[in-house]
C-alpha cells in the first residue's frame, strides 16, 4: 500500500506568503500614516486671488428702450371730414410735405366771400381817394362841412379795407388748417385715419417722429440713481444687432416715481451715424458713473456681511483670517475696496465653509 504524501512542505509555503504580505501591509499603512498624518488637522483647500489694484469702472447696468428724441401727435386744428390721405406706415417725409386733407369747400366759399368783400372796399376807398382830392383841389369854394364829410368817408374806406383785408387773412389762415403738413422731417409711426372719416382737434391722426436722431430711456432703481447725472458716458447694445453704440446722459429726471421706485433716465446716442432703430426696441444700457486710476477690487462672493461689520479672509501664516474692509456697494460682480486689504495680500475669494482660524490653502489653478 502507498504511503500518503506529505502536506508539510505547502503548509509552510502558505505561512510565508501570507507572512511577506502582512508585512507588506504593514509597511504600506505606516508609509499612509507617515505622508497623510490623520491625527493631524488637514488645511481646508480653497479659492483665492492675490490682491493687487489697477484701473477700475464703476458701471450701472440697466434695460432701456429706443425712443425718438422728437415725437409729437399730429392733430387737426378745425373739424371736419377726411377728404384724403397722402401717407401710409413707415413713410418719411420731408417738414411741410402734405399729410392729409379735410374738406374744405365750405371754408374756401368764406374765403371767396372776404376776397369779394375786400375787392367791393378797395373799390369804395379808390373812390373816396378822388372825392377827398377832389373837395381839396376846390379850396375856398368848398364848405368845411363837405370838406370833413369827403375826409371822414375816406377814413371809413380805408378802415372798411384794414377790416376786410384782416377777415381774409384769417379765412386763409383757417383754410390752410384744412391741410394737415408735417411738423419737420421726419417719418410716419402709425396712420390712424381714413378718407371719409370725420374728426375734430381731438383726433390724432398721425404719429410722427425723426428716427434719425434718438435716445434710450431707463428707470434707474433709486438706490443708485442719486450718482447718475448730465454728461456721464454710457455704452448701449441694441438688442438683435451687433454694434455697440456709445452715449452721454442727457436728461434724469427730477422726480422717482413713486409706484416703482425708479428715476427715469435719457442718453443720447452720440454715433448713430445713419443707424435707424426701431422705436422701443430694448437696449442694453451701462453707464459709466465711475473710473479709478488705481482701485482694489474683490469678487462679490467674497465679501461676507453676516457680521457687524462688512470682512473677508485674508490668508496669513496658513490660517484664515478675518478682514474688516469698507467697500462702495454697487450691483455689480466685483467691488470696489476702499479700506481694509493692501497689495500683495491673498484674499480667499470663496469663502463658503471657511471660519476664522482654520488651516487653509490655496487651491491649484
Amino acid at each position: 500500500m502507498a504511503a500518503a504524501p506529505s502536506l508539510q512542505p505547502t503548509a509552510r509555503r502558505g505561512r510565508r506568503i501570507w507572512l511577506i504580505v502582512g508585512a507588506l501591509l504593514v509597511v504600506a499603512i505606516g508609509g499612509w500614516l507617515a505622508v497623510s498624518r490623520p491625527w493631524e488637522a488637514k488645511p481646508l483647500r480653497v479659492a483665492t486671488e492675490t490682491v493687487t489694484a489697477g484701473p477700475a469702472s464703476r458701471i450701472l447696468a440697466s434695460n432701456g428702450r429706443i425712443e425718438p428724441e422728437t415725437s409729437v401727435n399730429v392733430s387737426a386744428t378745425v373739424s371736419g371730414r377726411i377728404a384724403s390721405v397722402a401717407v401710409n406706415d413707415g413713410d418719411e417725409v420731408k417738414a411741410g410735405a402734405l399729410l392729409a386733407t379735410i374738406d374744405d369747400a365750405q371754408q374756401r366759399a368764406a374765403v371767396s366771400q372776404a376776397s369779394s368783400a375786400l375787392d367791393a372796399a378797395r373799390a369804395q376807398l379808390q373812390q373816396a381817394k378822388i372825392n377827398f382830392e377832389r373837395a381839396q383841389s376846390l379850396g375856398d369854394a368848398i364848405s368845411r362841412k363837405d370838406l370833413d364829410t369827403s375826409q371822414l368817408a375816406l377814413q371809413t374806406a380805408q378802415n372798411d379795407v384794414t377790416r376786410l383785408e384782416a377777415a381774409l387773412s384769417q379765412a386763409m389762415s383757417l383754410l390752410a388748417q384744412y391741410s394737415i403738413k408735417a411738423p419737420f422731417d421726419g417719418t410716419v409711426l402709425t396712420r390712424a385715419v381714413d378718407p371719409g372719416q370725420v374728426v375734430s382737434s381731438a383726433t390724432v391722426l398721425f404719429a410722427f417722429a425723426d428716427l434719425l436722431h434718438l435716445r434710450a430711456e431707463a428707470s434707474i432703481d433709486e438706490l443708485y440713481s442719486a450718482e447718475i447725472h448730465r454728461g456721464l458716458k454710457a455704452k448701449l447694445q441694441p438688442s438683435g444687432y451687433n454694434r455697440t453704440l456709445e452715449g452721454e446722459v442727457s436728461f434724469v429726471a427730477p422726480t422717482v416715481d413713486s409706484s416703482t421706485g425708479g428715476r427715469l433716465v435719457r442718453v443720447a446716442i452720440d454715433d448713430q451715424e445713419g443707424l435707424v432703430l426701431p422705436i422701443g426696441l430694448t437696449v442694453n444700457l451701462n453707464i459709466v458713473v465711475a473710473e479709478v486710476a488705481n482701485a482694489i477690487t474683490v469678487p462679490r462672493a467674497a465679501l461676507i456681511t453676516s457680521g457687524a461689520d462688512p470682512a473677508v479672509f485674508v490668508i496669513e501664516g496658513g490660517k484664515a483670517v478675518l478682514r474688516p474692509v469698507e467697500y462702495i456697494d454697487w450691483p455689480s460682480a466685483r467691488l470696489v475696496v476702499t479700506s481694509g486689504l493692501k497689495e500683495g495680500e491673498v484674499l480667499v475669494a470663496a469663502p463658503k465653509g471657511v471660519t476664522a482660524g482654520a488651516l487653509v490653502s490655496p487651491k491649484a489653478n
